[in-house]
Formats: structure tokens, C-alpha cells, sequence
């Protein structure tokens, strides 16, 4: 009899234990606490539901030869920075007190965008400049995509979170954060990396997997290819990139391994590689905005230009960074441009290479001042007909340093 009781009160705490174990489980596997396969999920069985959504990047490639003519009116905020500076030059009021203000505008313009950052320009990142300027979410996008950037040559790797996200995603608003830190993210990687130039971010895709079981949603997420592939239609597999690789570090490395006097002479001899050896051409668009256009196949447009130019100049050890604004030509026209700034002297300097390089008819080079009409510029010079925006994609407006307020002499 005794032996009986024992053997019920067994069976009673097996019981209780594994009522115990279930409920814990499926308290777990409802909510989510933890990530349970579907065919192991008891809340499944009551109602359970997997959606796939998939982001697609957006590039600078897509505004950058849209033109606006005469007041900007489609670019609201540039047609206020214009504005000002006509204000400026019309009261001739004095550059220092027109620097100020034109500060002050675009602090107005920008208030609501929280991109502004207080830089100490002498102590920039020039590589992982746009990094600096996400936000926590789109530095984990980055990140993981940087740590993948050699399995990326495949062109189908895909970079995985996991559930990372989830917190965000479960907020009212975390679909479109994710999103938008997505473009910033994958944009960002590629102006401050020039050599990923074998990436189309348009056919990069945010694949976000929402697992939905009786009270629990979710999220994992991913980036990927979404089934094709995101290399640049000029490179069909990963020979073909890895020659490609190999052809643009060749001609890098031809002009990083010369003799210089000093980084001035760096400067110029890139400067001068590039208005020499390229021709200002769209024709091709799988090459017209990359450093491979611009080195191999000597034909690019500004975005190409510039890309080269901190593409060389990062070897080179001289801080460089992509500028992405409006510039306003001869014909009071005004267009998606981009440019750079260097770092010579303890001081920033604007370098357009793409406007120093003139159309020629027939063959032959052009010498003298005319090809340093926008070399090393400061200020004074450069805001004539040039306005950053550091729109780099969508309604972005990355901050830049402030770069002297004269001519480097």
C-alpha cells in the first residue's frame, strides 16, 4: 500500500512538472520570448502565419542627373540656400558675416532632419565619415555589411541579423526607421568605401521575415540579393570582379607609390591623373558612377570623378570625403553634383575634379590655371555655384565639415 502511494505522488510531480514545462514553453513560444521552429511551435498550431518583406535600396545614382533649371524649385531647401546667397551678394555684406549666416540658414533648413553634428575638424574619420553620422540602427546595418564585404563579392551572400531588429519593429513606426536606416546605411558604406564599387545598391534588398503566431509577432531580418543577384550588371561572376579589383588597385597603386615632395604634390598628381585620363561621358550607366568607369574605362560623370579621387587619396593617407550637393553652371543651370573636400594643413578644401575638367575638342591636354579653377578652394570660391546637401539618398542631409574660408595659398 505504502509502495502505491509513493508511486501515485511520483506520478502526481511528473505530472505537475510536465504541465509545468508545457505551460512554460508555450508561454514562451506565444510571446516570444524565444525564437521556437515552426514545427515544434505549439502556438502554431492554434494560428500561425510567415510573411516575407522585401526593402529595395535606393541609390544617388537615380537624382544625380536630374536638372533643375534656374531657381531650383523642385529642391525647396536649395532654393532657400540660393536664395540667401543672392540675399548676400546683393547687400554686399561682409564674407565672414555672410559664412555666419548662410550657417544659419542651413541649420534652419535642416532643424527637423537631426543629421547636424558639431565636428572638430581635426579629428575626422575621413573613412567611415558617413558611419559616424547614423543613427544606432543603420551603424548595425553598416557594421555587419563592412565585416561581409569579401563575401559580398558573390553578389548572392546574404547578411543576417537575426533578431535584432525586433524590439524596433514591434514599435508604431519601426518598419519605416529600419528602412530608412537601411538606405542611409547602404548608401553611406559605398561614399565611404569607393571600392565596393562592384555593388548595385538598388538590387540590395532588406528582407525583413515576420513570423506571427497567436499573440507574438516576430522580425528577422536580413540583407540580401531577394533570389538574383545585387553585382553590378558589368560584372556576370566573381572572376570577372576580381579582375576588376585587380585592374583599379593596379592603377592606384601606380600613382600611390610615386615620389612626392609632400601631400600637396599628392594632391595635385591625382587631381591632374584624373582630368587627363577621363572624359566626362554617361553613356554607360553600369559604369559612369564608379572608380572602374573612371580608372579603367576613362569614362565617367562627377559622381565617378569623385569616388576616384578618395578612392586614391584614402591610400594615400590624406583625408577625403565625397560631397553630394548642387552645383550651378555657366548657363544658371543647376544639377545633382558631387565633389570633394581634402585635408592639407589643418585645414578642409574643396577639389572639383569634374569641373576642372574641360570639354576638348580633338585630342590634346589642357595646362595652366583653367585646371585649378576649382582646386583647393575655400569658402569664398567655392559657395559661388557650388551648395552642399549631403543628400547622398531619399531626404537624407548628411552634415560636413566647415572648410576654410579662403583659397589654400
Amino acid at each position: 500500500m505504502r509502495f502505491i502511494r509513493k508511486l501515485l505522488l511520483l506520478i502526481i510531480y511528473i505530472l505537475i512538472f510536465l504541465i509545468f514545462a508545457i505551460t512554460v514553453y508555450f508561454c514562451l513560444d506565444v510571446f516570444g520570448v524565444v525564437e521556437i521552429p515552426v514545427k515544434y511551435s505549439i502556438a502554431s498550431i492554434f494560428y500561425s502565419e510567415i510573411e516575407l518583406i522585401a526593402d529595395k535600396g535606393r541609390s544617388f545614382d537615380e537624382i544625380f542627373d536630374q536638372v533643375i533649371v534656374n531657381d531650383s524649385n523642385s529642391i525647396p531647401e536649395t532654393k532657400e540656400r540660393f536664395e540667401k546667397k543672392e540675399e548676400i551678394i546683393a547687400n554686399n555684406i561682409d564674407f565672414d558675416e555672410a559664412i555666419a549666416k548662410l550657417n544659419e540658414a542651413s541649420m534652419e533648413i535642416n532643424a527637423n532632419k537631426n543629421t547636424l553634428i558639431d565636428f572638430d575638424e581635426t579629428n575626422i574619420n575621413s573613412r567611415k565619415f558617413y558611419y559616424s553620422q547614423l543613427d544606432q540602427y543603420g551603424k548595425i546595418l553598416y557594421d555587419e555589411l563592412y565585416k561581409n564585404r569579401e563575401n559580398l563579392k558573390t553578389g548572392t551572400y546574404t547578411v543576417e541579423y537575426g533578431r535584432t531588429f525586433n524590439e524596433l519593429l514591434n514599435t508604431e513606426n519601426g518598419t519605416e526607421i529600419l528602412n530608412n536606416d537601411f538606405q542611409l546605411a547602404i548608401n553611406a558604406l559605398t561614399f565611404d568605401n569607393p571600392d565596393l564599387f562592384f555593388i548595385d545598391v538598388t538590387k540590395v534588398y532588406l528582407l525583413t521575415e515576420i513570423t506571427t503566431r497567436a499573440f507574438s509577432r516576430t522580425f528577422n531580418v536580413s540583407i540580401g540579393a531577394n533570389g538574383g543577384n545585387y553585382l553590378s550588371d558589368k560584372f556576370t561572376n566573381e572572376e570577372e570582379l576580381n579582375k576588376a579589383l585587380n585592374e583599379v588597385e593596379s592603377v592606384k597603386n601606380s600613382l600611390v607609390n610615386n615620389q612626392y615632395a609632400d601631400d600637396y604634390e599628392k594632391i595635385k598628381a591625382v587631381h591632374d591623373y584624373l582630368i587627363d585620363n577621363i572624359e566626362y561621358d554617361s553613356s554607360d550607366p553600369t559604369t559612369a558612377y564608379n572608380i572602374y568607369g573612371a580608372l579603367i574605362n576613362g569614362k565617367c560623370v562627377c559622381e565617378g570623378y569623385a569616388r576616384s579621387f578618395k578612392y586614391i587619396l584614402d591610400d594615400m593617407n590624406i583625408p577625403c570625403l565625397i560631397v553630394c550637393g548642387i552645383g550651378r553652371n555657366k548657363e544658371n543651370e543647376t544639377e545633382s553634383h558631387a565633389w570633394n573636400y581634402v585635408y592639407l594643413k589643418d585645414s578642409w578644401y574643396a577639389v572639383d575634379v569634374t569641373w576642372d575638367d574641360p570639354v576638348i575638342i580633338g585630342t590634346g591636354f589642357v595646362f595652366g590655371n583653367i585646371r585649378y579653377h576649382y582646386f583647393l578652394n575655400g569658402a569664398n570660391k567655392l559657395f559661388e555655384d557650388h551648395y552642399e546637401d549631403g543628400n547622398i539618398v531619399g531626404d537624407a542631409s548628411f552634415t560636413y565639415p566647415r572648410i576654410s574660408v579662403i583659397n589654400y595659398q
